[in-house]
């Protein structure tokens, strides 16, 4: 949500619930979409804070809500792309993880992310620093007990096997956003929770291997681009399809759409 040039979260709690819809995964923006130069981790606070304040006021019009919080990947390529090296953009990226990682502590946040890669073609020194941050952060994860969010590039069993090798074993919630449908099932095997696209496509690839993955809209509440990149109210239209050809039934539907969601965030639907 995009309180500086959105809908509004009235509108959308609206549409949203009126759709069927209980909970969002609120995942901050890139700063330059609230107005925000960031010169120091200190300017991540006020993208923070943004966006709190939506989570605070979309659960007064009852919605569910977790927080995820951290800068996004082209966050550290415009750091490095700009000029600033690649140790001190990095070093700025993880103290901007560390203050959002305070925010979890104090219950203001449930998760870390979208950390990962460009999933675009970058410089090399732009992915190196993008691994130490992600490496990082999945220990800060780790030792918060929360979920992260990783944002890749969708390279299919490689960039899976390369996640799977940075996390290895020792528990913890690792969400692998914009999830390859067809690899769901793969994913969830080496660690990952697939967030796969509401779009018919994914799903049924998804469905094809089980129902141990949740679904995402990716959201990003531009004006110009409405309902990019799936609208979130479509996704009740989307599943009541699928159940009527008989591609799901709705016991699998609420695995999917409520008790995954319970079960990784720590919300309730009641």
């Amino acid at each position: 949500m995009n309180p500086t040039g959105g809908m509004g979260v009235r509108a959308f709690a609206k549409r949203f619930i009126d759709s069927g819809g209980w909970f969002v995964g609120l995942v901050n923006l890139l700063s330059w979409s609230y107005g925000v130069s960031v010169t120091r981790a200190e300017d991540y606070e006020k993208v923070y804070r943004a966006t709190i304040t939506v989570a605070r006021e979309l659960e007064r019009e009852g919605i569910k809500v977790a927080v995820i919080l951290g800068p996004h990947p082209a966050e550290l390529t415009r750091l490095i792309t700009s000029g600033v090296k690649p140790d001190k953009a990095t070093e700025i990226i993880l103290d901007a993880y560390r203050l959002a990682a305070k925010h979890v502590e104090n219950g203001e946040a449930e998760g870390l992310g979208e950390v990962g890669r460009p999933h675009w073609q970058a410089p090399e020194e732009v992915v190196e620093a993008c691994n130490t941050v992600l490496n990082e952060v999945v220990d800060m994860a780790r030792q918060l007990d929360c979920p992260v969010h990783f944002h890749v590039e969708r390279g299919g069993k490689a960039t899976i096997d390369d996640l799977a090798s940075r996390i290895k074993a020792g528990g913890g919630k690792f969400v692998l956003h914009h999830a390859e449908g067809s690899y769901s099932s793969y994913a969830y095997e080496r660690g990952l929770l697939p967030s796969v696209p509401a779009r018919e496509d994914e799903l049924k690839a998804a469905l094809a291997c089980s129902t141990c993955f949740v679904v995402e809209s990716d959201f990003l509440d531009d004006p110009k681009r409405p309902g990019a990149v799936v609208a979130p109210w479509s996704i009740s239209r989307t599943f009541s399809r699928l159940i009527e050809r008989g591609v799901l039934n709705e016991e699998q539907a609420w695995r999917i759409l409520v008790t995954n969601i319970e079960e990784l965030y720590g919300v309730q639907l009641g």
